[in-house]
């Protein structure tokens, strides 16, 4: 094979592989979000602070017992889908609040890049408001499970994270 075409198949290859990493939802629109980093807890803060005029704020993040809590307390069946609705509305406010920092501040040129960088940790920031609220309610349904199925007879696949 000769040079031509292997660059040929590997530009096509790559050019199928951004596709997919797009259709999660996330397209980089700057160099603010393709240099996505991780941040540190008050540049996080202060992200979020930065973004509250555009953005609003987003609510406080529902908490949930965790595994020994939910299993001693006997956490009923409509307790967990109580938590369950909660979970789901916060999940779609951190949509929404993400959904307003990717297009109102991140799709804003005229703004400095270090603004761009502090809304990035505002969304990073989200992200982990709903992946932690997300596994503790996880540890309550496994522990709902585990009390009223105490043999192990029903396996629980609804307590595992669903994909977005």
């Amino acid at each position: 094979m000769n040079k031509s075409k292997f660059v040929a198949i590997v530009s096509v290859m790559a050019a199928f592989s951004t596709q997919v990493v797009a259709a999660d939802g996330y397209r980089p629109q700057n160099d603010a979000q393709r240099n996505y980093k991780a941040c540190p807890a008050d540049i996080m803060a202060k992200g979020v602070e930065l973004v509250v005029p555009l953005c609003g704020t987003l609510p406080d993040r529902p908490k949930f017992p965790d595994y020994d809590t939910a299993w001693s307390s006997k956490l009923s069946s409509s307790e967990l889908d109580l938590f369950s609705a909660k979970l789901h509305q916060f999940k779609t406010q951190v949509a929404q609040y993400q959904t307003c920092i990717n297009y109102r501040v991140m799709g804003d040129g005229s703004l400095p890049t270090e603004t761009l960088n502090y809304a990035a940790c505002a969304d990073q920031w989200a992200v982990e408001q709903k992946a932690q609220s997300a596994e503790e309610w996880g540890d309550s349904c496994l522990g709902q499970n585990d009390w009223e199925h105490p043999k192990g007879a029903a396996f629980p696949t609804h307590c595992y994270a669903e994909e977005e």
